[in-house]
């Protein structure tokens, strides 16, 4: 559901615009201050603001300067009752979409909402010309040129409109959560829930209770009735990420109502019924995990109708300079950083590194060289230190070593010099779960 926040310190004028949006089907937030306003839009990051000029602690101007700056930015549309021609040029000046005089009418609120929506469908349609031209596919916030992903793309937009299990296969960091929620956006579920249950954080109890809920004293620490997520998803999607990881009990619960569309929840004798489609999601190989005994066969071929196995980053090269450009861009507005540009040498160093981390590791490099790099360039010495070291130690001969080898020897590095778990797994760009797996991989305990 799409969300708009209403400005204004009148209680009269939020109440009555908020019950007039909620009918036109809009998710609203509303702030009666200036301060409020810029902290729930970056909470919450509505695509439209209804920002009043008058408010006890900000000029509506300051609030609407700032949030013309803010990546994506909003659609604003201001509203008052001291309308004059010179304050409609500033607000136009500095980025409102429209102004609207008080009194105001239903009509007219959603006359402009309309005008929005398809100023913004045919925005994004002119971006995504754009980028075709120059042999780029957007979808979403994914961004290609690699043949192998368009293909999978292609593939996953056709089944996204069926029921069928899918399973997304591929290292961490490629991308799968993002694939998940394009499929549900391409699907009839598009304007039901998308949710999403990582499967490695919680304790077994904990995750059964978290996918299927619980009711009150179904086990110590139980202090009430809980919906779980299969629930909140009823018309919706349950993105199920690190699939592998479940235990033997819950992959038989949740084979269970692959079957039968129903579950109980822990410590409840009554059964539920929801209408939830599945899409999981592993960077192990399932089949052999079926093989070792460790995951269900039956529960492998309900999930694997449809299997989008995801590249690894340095599997299409071609992504890397094109994604560093976006993700720099999009960092140095968020950190309010002028705008800069990859020098040859950064891009000759980043196109032969590995990028064991792929997607998220390079998103995090990115975000770094955003904030560090203090000239209109990003040189090497702005990257990560094991990115530049790379280079040398493949000019020692490192290239000839496995790419096991390679990720050993750099996972080992980032642990040492690192102070916790948490900071290791930010600066290799994946999530602690799957560093602590590869450590027991590569016996580095």
């Amino acid at each position: 559901m799409r969300k708009v926040m209403v400005v204004d310190d009148d209680r009269n004028i939020l109440t009555t615009l908020e019950l007039c949006l909620e009918e036109l089907g809009w998710e609203v937030i509303t702030a009666n201050s200036g301060q409020t306003a810029l902290d729930r839009f970056a909470a919450q990051r509505p695509e439209v603001v209804l920002l009043d000029l008058k408010l006890p602690d900000m000029d509506g101007l300051a609030v609407l300067g700032q949030l013309a700056a803010a990546q994506p930015r909003p659609y604003v549309v201001i509203i008052t009752a001291h309308a004059t021609i010179e304050t409609a040029v500033r607000a136009v000046k500095l980025g409102a979409f429209d102004y609207l005089p008080k009194p105001f009418t239903p009509a007219q609120i959603e006359h402009v909402l309309g005008m929005i929506l398809r100023v913004e469908g045919l925005e994004r349609e002119v971006e995504r010309l754009r980028l075709r031209l120059k042999g780029v596919e957007r979808q979403g916030d994914l961004f290609t040129r690699s043949r192998r992903m368009r293909s999978l793309l292609r593939l996953a937009r056709q089944v996204a409109d069926s029921n069928a299990g899918i399973l997304l296969s591929g290292e961490s960091g490629t991308g799968k959560g993002v694939v998940a929620r394009l499929i549900h956006d391409w699907s009839p579920r598009q304007e039901g829930p998308f949710v999403r249950v990582d499967c490695t954080v919680l304790q077994e109890n904990l995750l059964e209770s978290d996918l299927f809920g619980h009711v009150k004293g179904a086990f110590t620490g139980a202090v009430a009735d809980k919906r779980g997520k299969l629930a909140e998803a009823d018309g919706g999607t349950v993105f199920l990420d690190e699939v592998s990881e479940m235990s033997p009990a819950i992959q038989a619960k949740l084979l269970h109502f692959l079957q039968s569309r129903e579950f109980s929840r822990l410590g409840d004798t009554r059964v539920q019924r929801v209408d939830a489609r599945i899409i999981a999601a592993t960077n192990r190989n399932l089949e052999r995990a079926v093989e070792e005994g460790v995951f269900r066969e039956d529960l492998y071929y309900r999930l694997n109708v449809v299997d989008l196995s995801l590249p690894p980053l340095r599997e299409r090269p071609e992504d890397i300079a094109l994604l560093a450009e976006i993700f720099l861009k999009r960092y140095c507005k968020e950190n309010n950083r002028p705008a800069k540009e990859l020098s040859e040498e950064t891009l000759a160093l980043m196109n032969h590194y590995p990028w064991p981390g792929n997607v998220r590791e390079l998103m995090n490099a990115m975000q770094r060289a955003a904030i560090v790099a203090r000239a209109g360039q990003v040189t090497p010495a702005d990257l990560p230190a094991h990115v530049v070291s790379y280079q040398a130690q493949a000019g020692r001969g490192a290239d000839l070593r496995s790419l096991a080898e390679v990720e050993r020897t750099h996972i080992r590095q980032v642990l040492t010099q690192a102070r916790t778990m948490e900071e290791a797994s930010a600066i290799l760009g994946i999530d602690p779960a799957t560093l602590w797996r590869k450590r027991k991989k590569y016996l580095l305990d």
